[in-house]
Order: structure tokens, then C-alpha cells, then sequence
């Protein structure tokens, strides 16, 4: 892959998108990014970065829909940078990674009553991605683990 320059916030967000773990790709989508290193230690974000995010943090200009012109804002640039980076044909920006759940769910189809099985022993976001997406949460019960109970999975798939 040849070199790619980005912006000082572009490389921090991709960077703090890897460290997250939000880069993979819808399941559509030809291309799958795989991320092939450990991302238990986050990498440091360089200093002109930080001031970059604090800069833009400090204008207010955080958004597409408070400037002039949507496609110039640092939210569109940095989705753009980081699409032709990771070789996908878009990139969507989101708020949260609950966010990113419900959209997930509804660009894969979920439809209203839909049920959704999720693990017991969750974060809260996770119901409320599938709430907002129009579906409903179905719990399977954890095991000692606090992974999904392969009994209690099998009964609810049975339902």
C-alpha cells in the first residue's frame, strides 16, 4: 500500500478507531479490514493531534451541519481520508459505538418487533441500540464466563 498523508485529526481518529475497534467494514462490503496487531496497549496520540482536536473542540466546528459548506467541515475530510485509507467506498462518523449498532442493525435489514439475542450481561447500550433500531432484545443468560450460556442460547433459537 503506498504511503497516505493525513491530517493531524484524521490520523488521530483513525488511530483511535483502531484502538476501539469500530474499523470493520459492513458484512456487504467486498472489503474487510482486519486489523492485525495487538490494540490492548492504545498507541500515543501525537501532541499535534491533541492540539488539533483541541483546536477544533475550541471553534465549535465540530459538526457538517454548523459550517458553511457540509463536504468542508473536518468531520467530512476525516471520513474521507480514512475511507481511502482503509480502501472502503464510504466511512460514517458516529457519535458512539451504540450508534454504530443501530445503524448496523438497520443497514442489515432489522425491521419493527424484529428479536435480536444479546447477551445478558451486557453494556446498556447494546438493548438500547436494538430498541432504537426497531427491534427487540431477547436476553440469553450468561455463564460463569460471562459469555452466552450454549444451553440457554439453543433454547432461545428454538423459541
Amino acid at each position: 500500500m503506498p504511503a497516505t498523508k493525513f491530517t493531524k485529526l484524521a490520523l488521530a481518529t483513525l488511530l483511535t478507531s483502531m484502538v476501539s475497534g469500530t474499523t470493520n467494514a459492513l458484512l456487504t462490503n467486498p472489503i474487510r479490514t482486519v486489523i492485525s496487531r495487538d490494540i490492548k496497549t492504545p498507541d500515543p496520540v501525537p501532541q499535534s493531534g491533541i492540539d488539533e482536536a483541541v483546536s477544533l473542540m475550541s471553534s465549535g466546528r465540530m459538526y457538517r451541519y454548523n459550517v458553511p459548506n457540509a463536504a468542508e467541515s473536518t468531520v467530512s475530510k476525516c471520513e474521507v481520508e480514512i475511507a481511502e485509507y482503509t480502501g472502503h467506498k464510504y466511512c460514517v462518523a458516529l457519535n458512539s459505538c451504540g450508534s454504530a449498532i443501530m445503524l448496523m442493525m438497520k443497514c442489515a435489514g432489522l425491521k419493527n418487533g424484529d428479536e435480536v439475542l444479546s447477551n445478558a450481561f451486557t453494556f446498556g447500550a447494546v438493548p438500547s441500540a436494538i430498541e432504537h433500531a426497531g427491534g427487540k432484545a431477547v436476553y440469553v443468560e450468561s455463564d460463569y464466563n460471562h459469555v452466552m450460556d450454549v444451553d440457554d442460547l439453543e433454547n432461545k433459537l428454538v423459541e
